[in-house]
């Protein structure tokens, strides 16, 4: 609303004209004030002209009257709370909300944090993998956890406090540094997304640092004589051809239980995978099968239709979980009789465990039993998927006499069966 205001001329005394001062909007969506001279001696023809002005002006500017005094009454409002001290983030959004209704750009959303990330987890479902969709549900669950009844509360209550003092707990609780950045990345990907949807000016977990990872544990190979105990103590046919597929293409776990017949090409004597891993990137691995995976698929041959399972049974299993594939390789390994390493346990005596030796060793048998055998590295990158020199690295392990001299074969595994 327009106010007038006699001015002060440099002699000191006022004028005798009123001047009127007023606001419009600018295109950046802030306003600027205007003074201009009504020309008027008596106080109320100069404030009936100075909302003319005003009223003209805002027109100009595109603005409609009604809505544009309105907005500026809100401006008004945030700027009287604020020099009383009374401007808090609820009295904010309000004002903020009003002013976009009344600006035809729709209600201003208000969701806490529990529905900002029921929202985030539903679109990442249609664009997402299962497994890295499982991993993004456990941290959400975990977070939220952690929050207690301020999860309820509006999304920008969190604080990088919070972001901070959740990364810090889940190391206290026994979990590596690894881990707890892996989380932290999570965290910053959905608060991230919320600044993105206009539902946060700034993303709490942005200035979060990661931990150190000096305490992951280095994963260890299997010896040969240690895949063939395996070998024997695999309690059936299909775990002797995943312990075989897993030694032999260096595939991880879920992708050796995927396998189909369609993967198999017994004419040329090639493995062909697109690995879990690379499935965004449609990148096929090409790995030559050993003639120890030959014999198996000799006494096992492969179903004659591409989308057959070649290992039905294990395929139904899943990776994870207390009954999962990972857990019954751990039974091998203790009915075998070889030691899987733990190095770490929660320090709440929780059962959780990390081991330097389990399914995945086998991918650095693999990888090792190639570079022991003069294998050049870009070919084992090649045919293990690796995309970066340094990651292939960690699975290569040296041995002080290589097995053998050639680049194209490595020993074949006696069993004790």
């Amino acid at each position: 609303m327009a106010t007038v205001h006699k001015k002060k001329m440099p002699n000191g005394k006022k004028s005798e004209n009123y001047y009127a001062t007023y606001r419009i909007p600018t295109s950046d969506g802030g306003t600027k004030q205007i003074k201009k001279a009504t020309h008027y001696t008596n106080k109320k023809d100069a404030l009936d002209a100075a909302n003319r002005l005003e009223r003209e002006a805002l027109a100009e500017a595109g603005a409609g009257n009604e809505n544009a005094e309105k907005i500026l009454s809100r401006v008004r409002e945030a700027g009287e709370l604020a020099l009383k001290g009374r401007l808090n983030p609820a009295h904010a959004r309000r004002l903020i909300g009003e002013i976009m209704e009344l600006s035809g750009q729709g209600k201003l959303r208000d969701q806490s944090c529990r529905e900002w990330f029921a929202e985030w987890i539903q679109e990442k479902k249609v664009t997402t993998k299962p497994a890295t969709l499982a991993f993004y549900k456990t941290v959400a669950k975990d977070f939220l956890g952690f929050m207690g009844d301020r999860a309820d509360k509006h999304l920008e209550t969190v604080t990088p406090s919070d972001i901070r003092n959740f990364r810090d707990t889940v190391v206290a609780n026994g979990r590596t540094g690894k881990t707890a950045n892996h989380k932290l990345k999570c965290l910053r990907s959905i608060f991230g997304d919320a600044v993105k949807a206009s539902n946060l000016l700034q993303n709490p977990a942005a200035s979060v640092k990661s931990v150190n990872e000096d305490d992951s544990t280095p994963r260890e190979p299997f010896t040969i004589e240690e895949v063939s105990q395996l070998l024997s103590t695999a309690p059936t046919n299909e775990w002797q051809g995943l312990i075989l597929f897993g030694a032999f293409t260096g595939l991880r776990l879920g992708d050796c239980a995927r396998l189909k017949s369609g993967n198999i090409d017994l004419e040329n004597e090639v493995l062909r995978i697109t690995p879990q891993k690379s499935d965004r990137k449609k990148k096929v691995i090409e790995v030559p099968l050993h003639p120890d995976l030959l014999a198996y698929l000799t006494q096992n041959p492969p179903a004659p239709f591409a989308p057959t399972p070649l290992f039905p049974k294990l395929v139904k299993v899943t990776p994870g979980g207390r009954k999962g594939l990972s857990a019954r390789f751990r039974q091998i390994m203790d009915d075998a009789g070889i030691a899987r390493n733990v190095t770490r346990r929660t320090a709440d005596g929780a059962a959780r465990e990390t081991a330097s030796r389990s399914f995945h060793s086998l991918r650095h048998t693999f990888t090792s039993m190639l570079a022991n055998a003069n294998v050049s590295a870009e070919v084992r990158e090649k045919m293990t998927g690796h995309t970066e020199s340094t990651t292939h690295k960690i699975y290569t392990h040296f041995e002080l006499e290589t097995l053998r001299d050639g680049v194209d074969r490595i020993p074949s595994i006696k069993s004790n069966t």
